[in-house]
């Protein structure tokens, strides 16, 4: 059981290749809201480019689902403020505790 802070929802590409002779536009799905335990390792302001600033930021982040893969995730906080789309960097299947940890 974890303590929730947030949430996380995947999101996963669907369609592509050829339908009929035709393309077929790749688009991007968000799936639904997963309960979650998010803990910031980074988070600065201080980034600069030409046209402003961006923020980076990366979390560590833990479900109670079993199996789990996906590219990119959006991150919210309990309050309901997104933390932003971030690509995974590693995933871990803590099998003990029956949870998975996700860096992103």
């Amino acid at each position: 059981m974890i303590i929730e802070n947030g949430t996380l929802q995947t999101i996963e590409k669907t369609g592509g290749g050829m339908k009929n002779g035709k393309p077929v536009k790749v688009e991007e799905v968000v799936g639904n809201p997963i309960p979650c335990n998010l803990k910031t390792i980074t988070h600065n302001h201080k980034g600069k480019t030409i046209d402003g600033v961006f923020t980076q930021a990366s979390f560590e982040v833990l479900i109670d689902v079993p199996l789990f893969s996906a590219e990119r995730v959006i991150l919210t906080d309990n309050r309901g403020v997104r933390l932003g789309e971030f690509r995974v960097q590693d995933i871990q299947h803590l099998d003990c505790v029956n949870a998975v940890k996700i860096t992103v």
